[in-house]
């Protein structure tokens, strides 16, 4: 067998090799033997001193290591199973830390962290501004000033191959807004993105219509109706999204916007029929997966300071590269290729909002995609026996009919509850409830049928401010988290009840009670001569409401139904319009 040799027999029973010393005598075979079993047992002394170094080297390694810290990092779903890789090389190589990847995403963990202080010791969400929206809902304490980005990537389109074939020239973020110039392009685009009030590659998506918007004056009015009609074009989940490309029908050109590390992640899965990412030349908004410590034990915040040092390491660099991620100064590794539908080169930055703007922007996105709650506060005083000019109806037939048609379009999550109001309603009570908060699927057919009887109970003045008031409270006590709470007032009058609350008492207690995080918003429709504008907007203000008094049933009606969609405002910039 190669690499074995027959060793010559010491004795000299073999000849001995051309030009070889004779055999030595049989006493120099013996005092030669000795000294190699002397050598022999020195040489064993030694390796059983290494040995035993090693063992008390890996038995203090160890003893360090077992007081090690244990580091529970809470990661955003796409990039915490790189970090499960890192982690586990970390682990290999002696990292002093007991690090376990769990993932979530950023927006729950963001409205958790005021209230559930200890959820993990480490976050990496995948964008700053929940960060941002973390520290306004109470988490303040616990975050750092300051946190390091350990990653990136940019949100762009996407679209189908066939698609990909028939667009020429540089891509451009206007082909998500329908102008003939883009329709030309593709006739029939549909452009879908994950919800910005719970994605932030949605939330990006929407910056950077704006910002486009913004150098190009003549497209502001079509990016302000698309963000206004954006329950039309969003999905909750990067597979419902994908899908979207995956199952479109023949001739249709559909767009998704996504993260570049969504994409890559899909296309490594269908690389038979990829998504063609499509870098804009006015450049795209990244992600930027900050590594932020939540902890304050000093032993803990070393540890995650040597994780974080890990995950920036070159290892770390490129397992997150391997895994379809840039580096944070946008370097892409050699995965992001064309076969993933990329390229390595990364996009121009958009200047993006700053952190508050962007906030700003969330919070608007929270509140006119959530699922609402809606209170239905309606003048029954007499005056509402009136007759509307045209309609050949009173205010109160008119206005029964216009709320049942709107009731009858909530989507299938919206909750809806009917209260009334005139003076002395209910005994000293100038309101009533009529059906409670509750479900839309449940509460449709009661509320439906009790506007129905609400011609026959016209009667007395308006005890405006009592009742906004009482429902403001009631509509506070019950807010289901994830949901927009209002309350939506339609009267033909001002407060004319003498035994009430002054206006200046009821201004006072919605200015101290309302919550802006947890916000229950009024919004007042005022229709007829005796509606005071100037009343009904004290009230919508301190509420972050609105407040309209159209000049006809027609304005009013519109108005309404507007605000029982959940088109509701975040500062008076983004209320509607006053049509009166």
């Amino acid at each position: 067998m190669a690499g074995r040799h027959r060793n010559p027999d010491p004795i000299g029973h073999d000849a001995p090799a051309l030009g070889a010393p004779p055999p030595p005598s049989r006493a120099a075979v013996v005092a030669a033997a000795a000294r190699r079993r002397m050598i022999a047992a020195l040489a064993m002394g030694a390796a059983l001193i290494l040995v035993i170094a090693a063992g008390v080297y890996v038995v203090v390694t160890q003893n360090l290591c077992t007081e090690r810290p244990r580091l529970r990092v809470m990661a955003s779903p796409d990039i915490g199973p790189a970090l499960e890789r890192v982690a586990r090389w970390y682990a290999a190589g002696g990292g002093c830390a007991d690090v376990s990847v769990r993932t979530r995403q950023a927006a729950e963990v963001a409205d958790e962290l005021g209230v559930h202080k200890g959820l993990a010791d480490v976050w990496v969400p995948d964008a700053s501004v929940w960060i941002s929206l973390a520290r306004l809902q109470g988490a303040d304490k616990i975050l750092p000033l300051q946190s390091t980005s350990i990653a990136r990537s940019p949100v762009i389109p996407a679209v189908t191959q066939k698609t990909a074939t028939r667009l020429d020239g540089r891509p451009s973020w206007t082909l998500l807004v329908p102008t003939s110039a883009s329709r030309k392009k593709l006739p029939k685009a549909s452009v879908t993105l994950l919800a910005p009030n719970r994605f932030a590659s949605g939330l990006a998506a929407v910056s950077s219509l704006g910002t486009v918007a913004t150098t190009r004056r003549e497209l502001a009015p079509i990016v302000r109706g698309i963000t206004a009609n954006l329950k039309r074009s969003i999905m909750t989940s990067d597979g419902a999204l994908f899908s979207v490309l995956e199952h479109s029908p023949p001739g249709s050109d559909p767009v998704i916007v996504a993260s570049e590390q969504a994409i890559w992640s899909y296309n490594a899965l269908r690389p038979d029929r990829p998504a063609i990412g499509l870098y804009p030349g006015e450049g795209a908004v990244s992600l930027d997966y900050p590594y932020v410590p939540l902890t304050a034990d000093p032993h803990v915040r070393a540890a995650a300071a040597d994780f974080r040092e890990a995950v920036l390491s070159a290892t770390g660099r490129t397992t997150l590269q391997s895994a379809g991620f840039r580096t944070p100064d946008a370097q892409a590794g050699p995965a992001m290729d064309s076969r993933h539908g990329l390229r390595p080169a990364p996009p121009a930055d958009i200047p993006g909002p700053g952190p508050r703007t962007l906030l700003r922007t969330l919070l608007t996105m929270r509140l006119q995609l959530a699922d609402t709650r809606t209170l239905l506060l309606l003048d029954v005083s007499a005056s509402m026996d009136t007759p509307v000019p045209g309609l050949g109806k009173t205010r109160m037939e008119a206005t029964a009919d216009l709320a049942a048609r709107g009731i009858e379009t909530l989507p299938d999550g919206s909750d809806v509850g009917l209260w009334i109001f005139s003076t002395g309603l209910a005994g000293a009570k100038d309101h009533q409830e009529l059906v409670p908060l509750g479900p839309v699927l449940q509460n449709t057919t009661p509320v439906i049928e009790a506007l129905r009887e609400l011609p026959a109970r016209t009667r007395g003045g308006t005890g405006l401010y009592d009742s906004v008031l009482a429902a403001f409270r009631a509509a506070s006590a019950q807010q289901v988290d994830g949901m927009l709470t209002s309350v939506i007032v339609f009267t033909d009058g001002h407060d004319d009840d003498k035994a009430g609350i002054s206006r200046n008492a009821l201004l006072s207690a919605l200015q101290e009670e309302f919550d802006s995080l947890h916000p229950v918003t009024v919004t007042l429709i005022g229709h007829g001569p005796a509606a005071d504008p100037e009343e009904l907007r004290a009230i919508a203000e301190v509420t972050n409401g609105a407040a309209m008094t159209p000049a006809t049933f027609e304005q009013a009606a519109q108005v309404f139904l507007q605000a029982l969609s959940g088109k509701v405002c975040v500062g008076q910039e983004q209320c509607p319009a006053d049509p009166s």
